[in-house]
């Protein structure tokens, strides 16, 4: 084995907690900065999402593990949200046997449809501890055999290894592969994200794909954008024209959020290092830095983060580069459901960026994709407008995209 034991908890009647430290790792980090590594039992592993995510499209969502050893000095994963261990990239928590408790869920689920399953959105699922376990291919083995789609999240060179499987996946309902790049400048990745590969290493990530397995899509996200170090207007130019040279599909962008512990590690950095740009940040999340204790807002200030979305979108439609993703389309009673969603949730998204009014068709894209039954049959019976937010204006722009309800439809509760 290439690993040994630290230490072994206690046994209880549900969780057995080991300490493992992997020889590579120490190679890699040097033995001061190892992670800990804790193997333990779930109950479960698949979360379904009162609402399906209108930016990633993903129904479920999953994650391998607990903790990132990438140590993305801004991720969100160490706010208390997420009720994450302490020392967040400091100690892994590795979920046994995860791809046995994913197909015992979706093997009994008896309301569960096949829909988008988002991988790693808060950890990465493919952190270098994932060459040891191969609990992201054994999720993903178990995803194609129930014909569910993926849609993965990260910023390792290890999703790679299970190139060929995505490709399978998308050549059977849907797979993507979105890749965190959140500047290509060597010297700020290397601050923000100590132990993640290279902004090159990402980029040849999405060449890759697309030159291998062309049926997934794929792209980049870029985000955070964090104030005073990566939203440079010259720096954002250089950045789109380097993803559109790898092949990206797509370019996802979003601002920084801060908040509770997450925020105090962040800054607690920034300010070690990037003074400057701290005191930009005191003003546009208006706070007074104090170590271990934010008091700011969560979100930018809007006007900033209206320049800098006006930036993008200005760059990105220079270059023709989406910054929306294609969604999954079910071949069932959902689709024309999920095609008129799809479009008013992109109209929303457009509108939200605009900071013109956009919640009643988000809401109406919601709700439509959540129906039980095909829009059709709604049209049918003259009921469109009993679909909550489907009214006026949205019931006008909908209206003639429902095409005639089928002769006979089963209803899914």
């Amino acid at each position: 084995s290439n690993y040994f034991v630290l230490t072994e908890l206690q046994k209880t009647n549900r969780t057995k907690l080991t300490f493992f430290v992997y020889y590579d790792q120490i190679q890699k980090h040097g033995k001061s900065e190892m992670p800990e590594f804790i193997h333990k039992q779930f109950k479960t592993i698949l979360n379904k999402q009162k609402y399906i995510d209108g930016w990633f499209w993903n129904r479920y969502s999953l994650n391998p593990y607990n903790g990132c050893q990438f140590g993305c000095i801004y991720c969100d994963g160490r706010s208390e949200k997420y009720r994450m261990q302490a020392g967040f990239s400091e100690t892994i928590v590795i979920k046994d046997h995860a791809a046995n408790m994913l197909e015992q869920r979706i093997g009994r689920a008896r309301t569960f449809l096949p829909d988008v399953v988002g991988f790693g959105g808060v950890t990465d699922g493919y952190q270098p501890i994932e060459k040891e376990t191969c609990n992201a291919r054994a999720i993903l083995e178990v995803l194609h055999k129930y014909r569910y789609p993926v849609h993965m999240v990260t910023k390792s060179t290890l999703v790679l290894r299970d190139l060929d499987l995505f490709e399978n996946i998308a050549n059977q309902t849907w797979a993507a592969v979105s890749v965190t790049l959140t500047t290509v400048n060597a010297e700020f990745a290397r601050f923000l994200e100590p132990h993640a590969p290279t902004p090159g290493k990402r980029l040849e990530i999405v060449s890759r794909f697309k030159k291998e397995a062309p049926h997934v899509q794929t792209g980049f996200l870029l985000m955070p954008i964090i104030p005073g170090l990566t939203d440079n207007r010259s720096d954002l130019k250089t950045y789109l024209k380097q993803i559109q040279d790898a092949g990206a599909d797509y370019c996802l962008f979003g601002g920084l959020t801060l908040r509770d512990r997450q925020a105090d590690y962040f800054l607690k950095h920034v300010d070690s290092q990037y003074p400057n740009a701290l005191k930009q940040m005191e003003t546009l999340y208006q706070f007074q830095y104090e170590p271990d204790f934010y008091c700011g807002q969560y979100t930018v200030q809007e006007q900033y983060q209206k320049t800098v979305d006006q930036t993008v979108l200005e760059l990105c439609d220079a270059i023709g580069m989406p910054v929306r993703m294609k969604r999954f389309i079910p071949q069932d009673y959902r689709r024309t459901n999920y095609r008129i969603a799809e479009i008013l949730l992109n109209e929303s998204y457009k509108r939200q960026l605009q900071q013109k009014r956009w919640s009643d068709l988000f809401w109406a894209g919601q709700h439509i994709q959540l129906l039980k039954e095909p829009i059709e049959m709604v049209a049918s019976r003259d009921a469109l407008s009993a679909i909550p937010n489907v009214t006026g204006d949205i019931w006008d722009f909908i209206k003639d995209m429902i095409p005639p309800a089928p002769k006979q439809t089963t209803l899914f509760d």
